[in-house]
């Protein structure tokens, strides 16, 4: 089965994977690494939505990265060079399609093909950034500025965000009632309406705003 247009990658790449790698279905809610496991394969999303999070000793969770179609997983990527466990849990947050290259063959494609090696370390190179940029923000940055940065790129998908304040304090590595106190705040400005489940932006403009004035206030 031919899926080169079902997923964001050159057709180089997804000969690729197509050839050497097995076809995967992850259930919504599905376990597919948990922390110390030692990775099974490089996998790259087909459809669907995988969630990569941090969880501590107490059960506080927070969001690492999401893998979406076309992408990989910077930590399996890592894991698999290293010889080490997963450092994480993965979670599929959605009905999810993936491929999965078995260990040799990943290693294998890594020593003999340029093309492969180059779309690995692009990848990695890229979700690498991310990953210092979330480190920088959860070190440096006030909730506010989280929460505000957090709202803004949530609502680049549509202004209603169908999310709970614990799934926001997941996100954030924060606790449920600090979320809701700097929603309420949101609220009572005008920014946000709040409702089960989810967060309404009244005032894109303002929260931008919001945003800047708590960023130019460090």
């Amino acid at each position: 089965m031919n899926d080169q247009s079902a997923i964001p990658l050159s057709a180089p790449i997804a000969h690729i994977i197509e050839t050497h790698a097995q076809r995967l279905h992850a259930a919504d809610g599905q376990v597919l690494a948990r922390a110390g496991q030692d990775c099974q394969g490089f996998m790259v999303v087909v459809t669907g939505c995988i969630r990569v999070f941090a969880r501590s000793s107490a059960g506080r969770e927070i969001d690492m990265y999401r893998i979406h179609p076309g992408e990989t997983c910077v930590l399996t990527t890592s894991c698999l060079m290293a010889g080490e466990g997963f450092p994480a849990e993965a979670i599929a947050e959605e009905d999810t399609e993936l491929w999965v290259l078995p260990v040799v063959q990943f290693r294998s494609l890594m020593d003999q093909s340029d093309v492969f090696r180059h779309f690995v370390f692009s990848s990695y190179g890229s979700r690498l950034t991310r990953l210092l940029q979330l480190v920088q923000s959860v070190a440096f940055d006030t909730i506010e500025q989280r929460i505000n940065e957090f709202l803004l790129g949530e609502c680049r998908h549509g202004l209603v965000i169908s999310m709970s304040h614990q799934q926001i304090a997941d996100a954030l590595g924060s606790a449920r009632e600090v979320i809701s106190r700097q929603l309420k705040t949101l609220e009572k400005k005008g920014v946000v309406a709040l409702a089960r489940g989810q967060v309404v932006i009244l005032d894109y403009h303002a929260l931008v705003a919001a945003h800047k004035k708590s960023k130019n206030a460090v």
